[in-house]
């Protein structure tokens, strides 16, 4: 109830869109890093959906990431506005496209 003096939840990211990704489709590693300190509300994350040109219209992401050598880590070019909490958080959740040539719904 915010309006009562309450302050507002700051994690609700880290908890609603990170945790239950990592748990599904993250390695061990992952979520041995990240999960913890979600649960902990040490770290704080921001999602990085929209983009100009494209608004909220998820499918219209243009933001890619390609696999930067063979440790795991991508190389993100693109552009994000409107990124929730990014002034408070250490992390963000980013939607980018990994499959080359792909548009709307796929990749």
């Amino acid at each position: 109830m915010r309006g009562q003096g309450a302050p507002p939840r700051s994690g609700h990211i880290g908890e609603n869109l990170l945790a239950p990704t990592l748990i599904a489709h993250g390695s061990e590693e992952q979520k041995g890093r990240f999960l913890p300190a979600v649960a902990a509300g040490d770290e704080l994350w921001c999602q990085g959906y929209s983009e100009p040109g494209a608004g909220s219209d998820l499918a219209g992401v243009r933001t890619t990431a390609v696999r930067d050598g063979g440790d795991g880590t991508y190389r993100v070019t693109g552009q994000k506005i409107w990124t929730s909490l990014a002034h408070e958080a250490d992390w963000c959740f980013v939607l980018a496209r990994t499959e080359a040539g792909s548009r709307r719904h796929r990749g």
